[in-house]
């Protein structure tokens, strides 16, 4: 094996081209030219995958290797046997979360769309869940890759469904709906599914139809959605979030995790609040459609018909209705 670094990094190369050959090029390496060895394995452009294969061949080389390097055998072992990163570095906690966290990242982006044994796609799983609830990275659009890509593999992709679901982000829903327009039948149909919680989604004649459903039904409702826990992959016909009429019909954007409103209520927000709550289901729907279109449509229209009581505000929503009706 040439050992002078090159474009990649001929470790990557290898470990694609000949995976069973690389455990024992690295051997032979290490013993005829351990500085070349060091420089190739430290090398910014080595893949994850490649590291993951010589692991137990690494583990005795300590010191020559790269801070990295250590941090992400260290997160394997964690992973896999339940040891601690072991961080040993005189330098103030941020800088220490940042090269952690660098590190994390360089497994997942240089590694997620390998799967090279049931340990590896372990290691993937628990880094993806750990960059996104442990350390709270926007990783959520790169998950769904990874999730896509592991069902097209018809591998493991449980955890990292819940994993996504869990941070409670409803722009999760827009990267799924991307892959609506997949070339790939494979694809939207999985995104389709997915999405199918959503009636319009659901009901669409063909996924670019589901699409552009799925774009109007966000726009309306996308500042009104609450996380219900749901998922897709648990349980038959699963929601995993539900819109939040009272919020919408108010116009006031809530926390996904909890339903809690963003903004202050006002007084008579607050009244007519309470009064919605007790409306049928049904009442509830129309009522927050119409409050959202007229505030979109006539935002002037709207500041003064939500301030009225809520017995008026049902008269206005019939009379348009009566009068469309009569049209």
């Amino acid at each position: 094996m040439n050992a002078d670094t090159q474009q990649g990094n001929p470790l990557n190369r290898l470990r694609r081209e000949h995976p069973g050959a690389l455990q024992e090029e690295w051997t032979q390496l290490c013993q005829t030219d351990m500085k070349s060895a060091l420089k190739l394995i430290n090398d910014p452009k080595l893949e994850f995958p490649a590291l993951f294969t010589l692991r137990e061949h690494l583990e005795k080389r300590g010191e020559g290797l790269s801070a990295r390097n250590r941090i992400v055998l260290a997160h394997i072992r964690n992973v896999l046997q339940g040891a601690d990163l072991g961080i040993d570095l005189n330098a103030p906690f941020p800088d220490q979360h940042d090269l952690v966290v660098g590190s994390l990242l360089w497994v997942l982006r240089t590694g997620w769309k390998n799967i090279l044994s049931t340990d590896y796609t372990q290691v993937i799983d628990q880094t993806a869940i750990h960059i996104l609830h442990t350390y709270h990275h926007d990783w959520i659009k790169e998950m769904i890759d990874l999730i896509f890509y592991r069902y097209k593999n018809k591998s493991q992709r449980h955890y990292l469904i819940s994993a996504l679901l869990e941070t409670a982000n409803p722009v999760c829903l827009v990267y799924l709906a991307n892959y609506l327009l997949s070339e790939q039948t494979v694809e939207s149909d999985y995104a389709r599914r997915m999405l199918s919680f959503i009636p319009e989604v659901r009901h669409a004649l063909d996924c670019r139809a589901a699409f552009f459903v799925f774009e109007a039904w966000y726009e309306e409702n996308g500042h009104y959605l609450v996380y219900t826990g749901e998922t897709n992959d648990a349980a038959p016909g699963a929601r995993p979030y539900r819109i939040h009429y009272s919020a919408k019909y108010l116009g006031k954007a809530v926390i996904p995790r909890t339903g809690e409103p963003m903004q202050t209520l006002l007084p008579e927000e607050k009244r007519n609040y309470l009064a919605f709550l007790k409306l049928p289901r049904k009442t509830q729907i129309a009522l927050s459609r119409f409050s959202g279109q007229l505030r979109k449509q006539q935002p002037g229209n709207w500041r003064f018909w939500i301030a009225q009581p809520l017995n008026q505000q049902i008269g206005t929503l019939k009379e348009r209705r009566y009068g469309e009706e009569g049209a």
